[in-house]
């Protein structure tokens, strides 16, 4: 199977899974490259987003 590597000089190529890949163009070690995924994105901590700020300032401006 093939994955997309990538060297610390920003090359980017694919080429089979293995341990150890080295760039094709600059011969230095090369890490696979890790795919955003829709998993990253989950959060079930609750922080502060635009519709709790806009809340809280129309709630303040009720109150006077």
């Amino acid at each position: 199977m093939e994955k997309t590597y990538k060297c610390k000089n920003g090359h980017k190529f694919k080429k089979e899974a293995a341990k150890d890949v080295t760039c094709p163009t600059c011969n230095e070690h090369a890490e696979p490259v890790k795919w955003n995924t829709v998993d990253e994105f989950k959060s079930n901590t609750k922080g502060f987003g635009l519709k709790e700020e806009l809340g809280s300032f129309i709630d303040s401006l009720k109150g006077k």
